[in-house]
């Protein structure tokens, strides 16, 4: 028999962790047994070469696991593998399948099961009862699929689910990790760990709230030699993948002294909960933690601060813990630190979101200035409180992958596809460190100001200027965001406009093309002393701007540098 897994991730630098945590804990004879052979590929390799990889290896059972941005293509490369060879059996796990597998099985009838929840203790079992050819698998907990109905006295054959609820791991601790396989990736530039498993949360949009579960730590020994175990096979960035590393201060504290013995060799990701760090009865441990947090080597950490809202009742419909008042003073206390980068979220269709309040905390997050915003729609993922209760509320969400949400009653159709540009609009200008600066200065005003030229105007003029256009969909150079960005600041705030001249020439691009065109260049004719002169020079070429009562000068030399300027000098007028 031929045991056959299909690992289809969203690119080549992703891998999943469901087959080396599988796999790892199969005993070394079931695995020898069953030498379990992979099939690798991305949603954008060809369906027919995946088709014909998996097929030549003339497969017994095929395995794979299902998310929202794979699950349509795994389905095209399967519904044709099973045409074409016709395999004892086809099973699938993974988060598409938290939900309700009746109508998914019953219009993928080529799907012999799916697993519903966390499937290491029972791997060993399944793997067994399908190297006996028997059907031992199908009393294992979290396995869902229809069978013929034989009681039946229709001439049709009728068919009956078998449900399940999620399983979860009894303890995590003593489960072989995924490194452990041999069939870990290790040739990637990145190695997700999990360092406990479990949530506190119950958020309403997310996985991890659907199953309420106690959290599982790993020893703290145990993970240090993982850790080396990483580092020795030439990684140096791991990402956590704990709900959120600061729900337990303590733990959190013990992972960062252990984090530090790794400062100069690895970096971590981690996801960090703001709220968490000023909550309303606050231990000496979240004190410490918020200390230590801030005393750490730079490089060491990247941190995700999940904001999602701004706005309190927003975040209560969501069943989140914290209030949005103590994530900001979070999210500001975690900026204030150079020694790290932060990135913080926002989700456009949360219900009771609206469009104007969604613009206006993206303009709230611009002014505490983390190193990356991400403006998301929300995904009505399956077996979540929301996708279950979406008729309810009033939530209209695609059918199909990604279950984006289309409508809420309290922001549209066109709203939602408005956000999308704003979150186009971040990933161009403020997440991009070249532009950020004059971008963020545009709208530096406080949002009380609602005049034409206020800060949350021109956002919205930006906004629908840009909605619909080609420079949402296609990628621009840097040199064309500067221009259009100049374009904008020219139209609608010529004040501001020098600021992006200025990034213009700091960023390396020409003096020569228009967002430079109020530079003055300089020459001995002038009579305007030169703070940057080189005497008896010729190679040197002067160049200079005036902006908010100083005067930034650049000098170029196309020996040293073929366009960017060679040294400035800001002079006070």
């Amino acid at each position: 028999m031929n045991f056959i897994w299909l690992d289809i991730n969203a690119s080549w630098s992703h891998s999943s962790l469901a087959l080396p945590a599988l796999h790892a804990n199969l005993s070394p004879a079931v695995a020898q047994a069953c030498n379990m052979q992979v099939v690798r590929g991305t949603i954008k390799s060809p369906v027919s070469q995946i088709v014909q990889d998996v097929a030549r290896l003339e497969p017994s059972y095929i395995f794979a696991t299902g998310w929202l941005f794979n699950i349509n293509y795994l389905n095209e490369v399967l519904s044709r593998v099973s045409a074409l060879c016709s395999p004892l059996g086809i099973f699938l796990g993974g988060p598409e399948f938290l939900g309700d597998n009746y109508g998914f099985l019953s219009t993928h009838k080529h799907i012999t099961a799916v697993f519903k929840g966390e499937g290491e203790e029972m791997f060993e079992d399944f793997i067994t009862s399908l190297l006996r050819q028997d059907s031992a698998w199908m009393k294992i907990p979290g396995f869902e699929y229809l069978l013929p109905d034989n009681s039946s006295c229709n001439a049709q054959t009728s068919a009956s689910y078998r449900s399940s609820s999620a399983v979860t791991v009894k303890k995590f601790s003593d489960i072989h990790f995924p490194e452990e396989s041999p069939l870990f990736s290790w040739d990637k530039s990145f190695v997700q760990i999990e360092t406990s498993r479990g949530c506190f949360n119950s958020c309403r949009f997310c996985v991890s709230g659907i199953e309420k579960c106690p959290i599982q730590d790993i020893p703290i020994e145990g993970l240090r030699s993982r850790l080396q175990n990483i580092y020795n096979h030439g990684v140096h960035q791991i990402r956590v993948l704990d709900r959120t590393f600061n729900g337990n201060p303590r733990r959190a504290l013990q992972l960062l002294v252990l984090f530090r013995e790794f400062a100069g060799k690895l970096n971590f990701h981690l996801e960090v909960h703001p709220a968490l760090l000023f909550p309303a009865n606050e231990s000496d441990s979240v004190g410490k933690l918020r200390d230590t947090l801030l005393q750490m080597p730079a490089g060491l950490l990247h941190l995700e601060a999940g904001i999602q809202t701004l706005r309190q009742p927003v975040l209560d419909m969501c069943a989140r813990k914290g209030s949005c008042a103590q994530a900001v003073e979070g999210l500001k206390h975690l900026c204030g630190s150079s020694a790290f980068e932060v990135h913080a979220d926002l989700i456009a269709g949360l219900p009771g979101y609206t469009y104007q309040q969604l613009v206006e905390d993206t303009l709230e997050l611009m002014r505490i200035c983390p190193g990356e915003i991400q403006l998301e729609s929300l995904k009505l993922l399956p077996g979540t409180w929301f996708r279950q209760n979406a008729a309810d509320l009033g939530i209209r969400y695609s059918p199909i992958p990604p279950y984006e949400v289309l409508q809420t009653p309290a922001i549209s159709y066109e709203q939602l596809g408005k956000a999308m540009t704003l979150s186009k609009i971040l990933d161009l200008w403020y997440n991009d460190a070249k532009w950020r600066e004059p971008f963020s200065a545009l709208f530096a005003d406080p949002l009380q100001n609602r005049a034409a030229d206020s800060g949350l105007a021109l956002l919205e003029k930006l906004i629908e200027d840009l909605h619909g256009t080609d420079y949402i969909t296609q990628p621009l150079s840097l040199e064309n965001k500067g221009i259009l960005l100049y374009r904008f600041c020219c139209k609608y705030s010529p004040s501001l406009a020098p600021l992006v001249s200025l990034q213009w020439v700091r960023n390396g691009l020409s003096i020569k093309k228009e967002p430079a065109e109020n530079f003055v260049k300089w020459d001995f004719k002038s009579g305007i002393p030169n703070p940057l002169l080189v005497e008896n020079d010729p190679r040197y070429k002067y160049a200079y701007l005036d902006c908010n009562g100083v005067r930034f000068w650049f000098s170029f030399n196309k020996e040293i540098e073929r366009v960017a300027p060679c040294s400035s000098f800001a002079q006070t007028l």
